[in-house]
């Protein structure tokens, strides 16, 4: 089912699951990729769609006291949080059956950083957020071709010069990426953090600059909001994590999807060189292009699915 254009308070999106007569209720944090894309793993179930479900921007539901609803993620967390507090995150039906709702948060590096919620109601991207997700299990031919007005042999031949090119970019970035999850860890306000684009690169997908590494990474220790023994320790955990995903090659799940348009953009020109194509509003579309291309009955999906569907088939805890 598509979003919902009503909005409720928190008490009255309570009762609405509770006398729902469809069973999965899903809360999304964001307005520009979310809603097709669990749309979409919704509809590749036959449980989700034969119980029923609805999905809701976050800012459709507010405050008892407010008249408007907050967006983002962290208005996603707030409101799990008050529905938790209520005993309210799920409700046995006259049916014998379950109503839930699910709240869906994008990762952002939050397993190496710390910080998630525990608990079978708050879903987290496998990949580092949405927009990676499709970027991750788009057709890349199908996608380059529609953003880029391409004939399907020169998609297929751009396609095939990039190779793994998110993997890649985790690899050219990673000291940026590990900087920006010290500074989320150890709570340094500053410049360094996944809101930007590295600048310890020179050029930004060129080899790393260890001199304003330097300079960087004395700026998050300083800002830090912990102790030199403390901060040692948890950037030697993120470390130590980030590694991991190295060698096991899942590297490409540290990348932020906001990064990968801009990213592409250039591999697309480098390919390219002289030769005239279309690129006008790339950036822009080229998410939504891949987002149309993935199949959400394909393995990758089951991450989301059995989450989802275990949400209204067994006993869940808080």
């Amino acid at each position: 089912m598509s979003v919902r254009r009503l909005s409720y308070t928190r008490s009255a999106f309570a009762r609405r699951v509770m006398m729902s007569r469809d069973s999965l209720f899903v809360v999304i944090e964001g307005i520009e990729l979310d809603s097709p894309f669990y749309d979409g793993i919704c509809e590749s179930s036959a449980t989700l769609k034969k119980a029923g479900y609805q999905i809701w921007l976050s800012q459709q539901i507010r405050e008892d006291t407010q008249t408007d609803g907050a967006s983002g993620k962290t208005a996603v967390v707030e409101h799990y949080e008050y529905f938790k507090s209520k005993g309210h995150l799920s409700f046995s039906t006259s049916s014998n059956g379950k109503n839930s709702m699910a709240f869906m948060l994008d990762r952002d590096n939050e397993d190496i950083t710390g910080g998630r919620k525990r608990s079978k109601h708050v879903i987290y991207t496998d990949m580092c957020d949405v927009e990676a997700e499709a970027f991750a299990h788009g057709d890349n031919s199908k996608s380059l071709a529609l953003a880029l007005s391409l004939d399907s042999s020169t998609a297929e031949q751009l396609n095939k010069s990039l190779g793994d090119w998110i993997g890649n970019l985790a690899v050219i970035w990673r000291a940026w990426i590990e900087w920006c999850c010290i500074a989320k860890a150890t709570g340094a306000r500053c410049q360094v953090g996944f809101g930007r684009e590295s600048t310890i690169n020179t050029p930004k997908y060129g080899p790393l600059d260890p001199l304003i590494l330097a300079s960087e990474s004395q700026i998050v220790q300083a800002k830090a909001r912990c102790g030199s023994t403390e901060f040692t320790r948890k950037k030697d955990l993120i470390l130590q994590k980030i590694s991991r995903l190295h060698a096991n090659g899942r590297a490409g799940r540290t990348v932020k999807g906001k990064w990968l348009p801009f990213y592409l953009e250039y591999l697309v020109a480098q390919y390219f060189g002289s030769t005239p194509y279309a690129h006008k509003g790339f950036t822009s579309f080229v998410a939504r292009a891949y987002l149309g291309t993935c199949d959400f009955r394909a393995e990758w999906a089951n991450y989301y699915r059995s989450r989802l569907e275990g949400l209204i088939t067994a006993d869940v805890a808080p």
